[in-house]
């Protein structure tokens, strides 16, 4: 079938889509492992948070109070955004890194994600707070999160605790 009809040729445009890419497998493969990394950190992070925190802490008279609500449900998905982000970007192969728009998407989708679903299963109890607040929280763990992956991508193995130290 060498005729002209393109089914036994590698002319222009005859690749897979995303083959265009120059590494193996494109660039899908690495968005869809780091998607994956990220949703395994976000599962797992939120689990903890739910089963460990809320449940032993999370009394109904604490839940009332914004000081407590914020210690248990809102600074530990702070924690688990800056986790799912940073795992998200660190499975991302160096030469993809590059890309502005491959590191974001690798980075941010799965919080997104999570804070779409977020919205969509309790949009019935959501006040201004169920609405501000993860919000507030996915921007701040996303802002964490890629500022841990700068710091570590500059190289020095001290970088990030140098950072943290108090002169």
């Amino acid at each position: 079938m060498s005729g002209g009809s393109g089914w036994g040729g590698r002319g222009a445009g005859q690749g897979p889509a995303g083959a265009r890419g120059g590494g193996s497998g494109g660039v899908f493969l690495p968005l869809a492992l780091s998607w994956a990394a990220g949703a395994v950190v976000r599962l797992a992070v939120g689990y903890l948070v739910a089963h460990g925190l809320v449940r032993l802490l999370g009394t109904e008279a604490r839940l009332d109070d914004f000081a407590w609500r914020l210690g248990l449900l809102h600074v530990p998905a702070v924690l688990a955004t800056a986790l799912t982000v940073l795992a998200a970007v660190r499975v991302l192969p160096e030469e993809r890194r590059g890309s502005r728009a491959l590191y974001l998407s690798a980075a941010l989708a799965v919080p997104l994600v999570a804070l779409c679903y977020g919205y969509a299963t309790a949009w019935q109890v959501a006040g201004i707070e169920g609405a501000v607040m993860p919000v507030v929280a996915a921007a701040t763990g996303a802002a964490v999160g890629l500022g841990v992956d700068r710091l570590l991508e500059e190289g020095e193995p001290d970088a990030l605790a140098g950072s943290l130290t108090v002169k």
